[in-house]
């Protein structure tokens, strides 16, 4: 605090800005405070405590260091854009790790191209073609399949072909169908097609195929405990590796579900909550339901304030537990393809391009804002080495430096206004298992129960919704 201070005074900072850093500041030694090693209370979610040594120093993105920074003295912010950088998302954005760079070097080699700018050059180029599909779509209008498909695909240098994608998604769509039908339940309906989709999540599922003449069972789609933050291999997180193996996690299974969704006409909504994303839709009497596609159940929105803590700014903001509107899901996506990109290729004028659209049509998404933390910081580092590692109390002297660093406090403040959070790997886990404690059972019981009750009104009524799927 003593050297904070000093950098105040020499930096003759406003006392607004003294009033945003000493907020910022109060918010990591809080986050320290109530972090004490403890076993987690998942009714009451606490932070466990984050040591520097804990968290690579590669964490985000791949092969570039979050370097301590000389002109932020014992940098009181590090922590937290450590941890910001860490989550990067809506979803959980995993931390490449050795195993996937082992990845990106097996690709060289399949494409032949060992010299590495090379091969940078190369994968600069197909997610540039693919970015350039992505930006003509319009943000309010779009098809979520072609956006997550564009986004993922961008990643292989052979991808699945669009065409596949579809035929993978329509199969979901096509079991819906016949289970409305068996059912008697109308395909324009959207309680009765969320309630079917659902189905794809909670059990196997019978489905007959008309070309083959053959019945068929269609394994549910399960949470996968392999690399569920994509720290290995990046396309674990991606709904193509979930079309392929029908196994996802808390980012691809909501995804997949929407898409399902827009295949039939159905109307859903991805909603987030810290390091963590779920489905929230809503039946014609405006009764909202929240559901986990991670385990096929209803939660709360009391059981997610309560066990995620989600803060008053994040609620006041709709950061969390708020469904995304479809300029907010265009930019969410649009995220996975940054993270993607940087990932791989690097930050460069390509990265700039998609963070300013994404800002542009959402000003508060959080891969974004993460990922403008993380540059700006690598970029203060780097300058301030080329000017010889002047003392914070020579700060004022250098303007460039100066304005880096009031940049770098800027975006700060705005991910402390909308109240991002994050939720270590190993809570995230035991959060997860906390879904099944019996009081969590008998909410998602009576909240199905609920829904039962208007699916068996639904069968004596005719359909009322008629919104059509995207092309």
């Amino acid at each position: 605090m003593q050297n904070l201070n000093l950098l105040y005074a020499h930096l003759n900072l406003s006392n607004m800005r003294k009033k945003m850093c000493c907020t910022l500041l109060s918010l990591c030694v809080l986050q320290f405070i109530i972090s004490q090693p403890s076993p987690p209370v998942f009714k009451s979610f606490q932070p466990i405590n984050t040591q520097k040594s804990a968290i690579p120093a590669n964490n985000f993105p791949a092969q570039r260091s979050l370097n301590y920074n000389p002109l932020l003295p014992n940098d009181p912010y590090r922590e937290q854009n450590l941890k910001l950088m860490q989550q990067g998302s809506m979803t959980i954005l995993g931390a490449p790790g050795v195993n996937q760079q082992k990845q990106l070097e097996e690709i060289r080699k399949e494409t032949q191209l060992n010299d590495e700018d090379a091969y940078m050059r190369y994968s600069s180029g197909i997610y540039q073609q693919q970015l350039s599909q992505f930006l003509q779509m319009n943000p309010d209008d779009f098809s979520i399949s072609k956006v997550i498909y564009l986004s993922e695909s961008a990643w292989y240098d052979n991808p699945p072909s669009w065409q596949q994608f579809q035929a993978d998604i329509q199969k979901y769509a096509n079991v819906v169908k016949q289970i409305l039908q068996r059912e008697g339940l109308s395909v324009k309906n959207n309680a009765a097609i969320n309630y079917a989709i659902q189905k794809l999540y909670k059990q196997d599922n019978i489905y007959y195929d008309s070309i083959t003449k053959k019945q068929l069972t269609i394994a549910k789609l399960e949470y996968d405990f392999n690399d569920p933050m994509g720290d290995d291999d990046w396309r674990n997180m991606f709904v193509i590796k979930l079309l392929q193996k029908g196994k996802g996690q808390c980012h691809s299974l909501p995804l997949n579900y929407l898409s399902v969704a827009e295949q039939l006409g159905g109307k859903a909504y991805l909603a987030l909550a810290p390091s963590h994303s779920y489905i929230q839709y809503f039946d014609e009497k405006d009764r909202q339901y929240n559901f986990e596609t991670t385990n096929g159940h209803f939660i709360t929105e009391a059981w997610l304030m309560q066990s995620t803590g989600v803060s008053a700014a994040a609620l006041k903001q709709g950061t969390y537990l708020d469904s995304l509107s479809s300029r907010k899901l265009y930019a969410q996506c649009l995220g996975d393809m940054l993270y993607g990109y940087v990932t791989k290729v690097g930050y460069d004028e390509v990265a700039e391009q998609m963070i300013n659209k994404i800002l542009e049509t959402d000003s508060s998404n959080i891969t974004a804002l993460s990922m403008q933390a993380w540059y700006l910081n690598k970029l203060l580092n780097e300058k301030a080495r080329m000017a010889g590692s002047p003392h914070p109390e020579q700060l004022i002297n250098y303007p460039a430096l100066y304005a880096i660093y009031k940049d770098l406090m800027t975006v700060y403040a705005k991910l402390d206004h909308i109240g991002v959070q994050s939720m270590p790997l190993d809570v995230y886990r035991q959060w997860l298992k906390s879904m099944d404690e019996d009081n969590q059972k008998e909410q998602h019981r009576q909240e199905y129960e609920k829904l039962l009750r208007q699916i068996q009104k639904l069968k004596k009524i005719k359909p009322t919704f008629t919104n059509t799927p995207k092309k």
